[in-house]
């Protein structure tokens, strides 16, 4: 059964890396045209569509081929972890983050696609609301945990949109090749252009092309490694991630052909893509991808918030989380983070609100994170070649030391490119940078604090034994459960068991009373406090009264417990913990034992 489950969840997990990939791979396909659309105007639309071919070209390319060394020589370690072992703890916290956040804007392009397929059809003036509302509505299936049969269709999605490209553009070089296209079919495009809204606040167009030509490498950069697998296939291999890139930059470099050849108008927020749908197939035909091209976007965010638990999963398992955050079933504490990465996510829609925006931000962050890793790896190369004898080994070294040492340098350069074109974006990355690198340091230290105050110095310390153990148990009726606390509470063999009553209610207190002497129960019953006074301010002064006259003693508070056995039971019991045991559990050489009785036990 074991080998079943496992295997299962191999399953699972696979299905659900593909599902992402396949998803992330298609939403470049459809954005990349686009922005860089966007950036040119017309007049600088034919060089701007070569920077963006190159920097794609060159960026896919060196990324295959490092992601091959990294695959090669460190399989089973993973970006952060490779920062975390030779550059240091704060810059493993740094790429985790880094790691986070490319997944969130990885959902928050996916949303942005959905809402502009859709604006292609209906002029919705508050976008920008609706993607918040939708980043927020997206989360729902992670919360409830139904998202593994939404990634499902997601797949079929994603498949479906690369199919429509395909045959997009395959029909383009027919009606290329008969010589079909005619002025008609430019005219149609650019009058789909010219219906969508202007573009503004352009600083350096060539720029921004290349950062979004350089969105490519990114993309085969960050699905290169995968989240959750076994430590064996961490790492996509070069040719299987080189295989399904070069299908992308091949759809990429078609519809940049066809973006001259239609002679789409720049500085415009229609997707290429669908203007190209609207020119060969017209009204109808845009309305089918359209609904491609949503589905898309739709399963682009549901893959990215999928990623999110099992990427803090995985984190936690290498202590960058909290660990409790590894266990299997810590499904509520994961749940409630990706529910305030979905709210931060939808806050930065309000501050970055384009599709230009948010893709410079995601090329930035991923090669902020290729710098950090090829310094890693240059720091690892410096190691090999400081303890290791071995010619063959440290000749390897010294060759991936240069290539990760030139490879960082123009990792950083890529980033500093958004510095120089939109300092302002630029500012908004690090800011959302900022956030769970702030929450996982402020974690790291006090997790620091706790395990140096936990640590043993004196081997006999804390192992004074008690000089006696007292029990106390709490009661405010004389029922099933309450005998049973009492009798478990004989069973421990104390050194003094007592029965402890608050007196709120005369006329219920004298019930108890008779009650507790008619059940024969040779244990004493105390009553505290005074008719209609507080319940939890005797309690805790007598407990502490009797600490006081027994410095040497502990003292075992013993509460019953009752649990349902069904379903409509449950609607009757009080779930909440007493508060007078919350303030008890702060008392020193105080312990809290509960007496569980479960419904319906005397019959069975």
């Amino acid at each position: 059964m074991n080998l079943q489950a496992s295997q299962r969840a191999q399953t699972i997990v696979r299905s659900i890396t593909r599902s992402t990939s396949v998803s992330i791979i298609a939403l470049g396909m459809v954005l990349v045209p686009q922005v860089v659309l966007r950036s040119a105007s017309y007049s600088e639309r034919a060089t701007a569509i070569f920077i963006a071919l190159v920097s794609a070209f060159l960026s896919l390319a060196v990324a295959l081929f490092f992601a091959g060394l990294l695959h090669r020589y460190v399989p089973q370690k993973a970006s952060h972890q490779l920062a975390d072992w030779y550059l240091g703890h704060w810059a493993g916290l740094l790429v985790s983050a880094a790691r986070i956040l490319a997944y969130a804007l990885v959902m928050i392009l996916g949303v942005g696609l959905a809402v502009t397929s859709v604006d292609a059809l209906i002029d919705i003036s508050w976008d920008w609301a609706l993607e918040s509302v939708l980043i927020l509505l997206i989360s729902i299936p992670v919360l409830v945990g139904r998202v593994r049969h939404v990634q499902r269709w997601g797949l079929v999605f994603a498949a479906a949109a690369v199919l429509g490209m395909v045959f997009l553009l395959g029909y383009g070089l027919i009606l290329e090749a008969t010589g079909s296209i005619d002025f008609e079919n430019i005219r149609l495009a650019q009058e789909n252009s010219l219906t969508s809204d202007r573009v503004t606040g352009l600083t350096n167009s060539y720029v921004e092309s290349a950062l979004a030509g350089a969105m490519v490498g990114a993309i085969a950069t960050l699905i290169s490694e995968r989240v959750m697998k076994d430590s064996s296939e961490r790492r996509v291999s070069r040719r299987r991630l080189g295989a399904f890139m070069l299908i992308a930059f091949l759809v990429i470099a078609l519809m940049f052909y066809f973006i001259v050849t239609l002679r789409m108008p720049g500085h415009r927020e229609a997707l290429p893509s669908l203007t190209m749908s609207y020119a060969f197939f017209g009204p109808v035909g845009r309305m089918v991808y359209v609904t491609l091209f949503a589905l898309l976007g739709l399963a682009v965010a549901t893959a990215a918030y999928g990623e999110l638990p099992r990427l803090l999963r995985e984190l936690a398992l290498d202590g960058l989380l909290p660990r409790k955050l590894a266990a299997a079933d810590a499904v509520a504490p994961r749940r409630a983070i990706v529910a305030l990465i979905a709210a931060l996510a939808a806050s930065v829609t309000l501050v970055l609100d384009s599709v230009r925006s948010i893709a410079a931000v995601f090329v930035f962050i991923v090669y902020i994170i290729i710098v950090f890793v090829s310094v890693a790896m240059v720091s690892r190369s410096r190691t090999i070649l400081t303890d290791s004898t071995d010619g063959e080994e440290r000749s390897v070294a010294r060759g991936l030391g240069w290539l990760f040492a030139i490879y960082g340098v123009a990792a950083l350069g890529v980033a500093g490119l958004l510095v120089y074109a939109q300092s302002t974006w630029a500012l908004a990355g690090v800011v959302a940078l900022s956030v769970p690198v702030l929450f996982l340091v402020v974690y790291s230290r006090g997790q620091s604090r706790v395990r140096e105050q936990l640590e043993l110095g004196d081997a006999s310390e804390g192992r004074h034994l008690p000089t006696r153990v007292h029990g106390v148990v709490l009661i405010d009726r004389v029922d099933a459960a309450t005998i049973s606390a009492v009798t478990w509470a004989r069973a421990m063999r104390l050194s003094s068991l007592t029965a402890v009553c608050v007196d709120i209610d005369p006329r219920q207190t004298r019930r108890i009373r008779e009650a507790w002497e008619a059940s024969l129960v040779p244990v004493d019953l105390t009553i505290l406090g005074e008719p209609k006074g507080a319940w939890r301010g005797p309690v805790v002064d007598y407990i502490r009264s009797q600490l006081v006259q027994s410095p040497h003693d502990i003292i075992d508070v013993i509460i019953p417990r009752v649990i349902y056995s069904s379903a409509w039971e449950r609607f009757f019991l009080r779930h909440s913990t007493p508060r007078v045991i919350s303030d008890l559990r702060f008392e020193p050489r105080v312990m809290i034992t509960e007496a569980p009785y479960r419904l319906g036990e005397a019959e069975a």
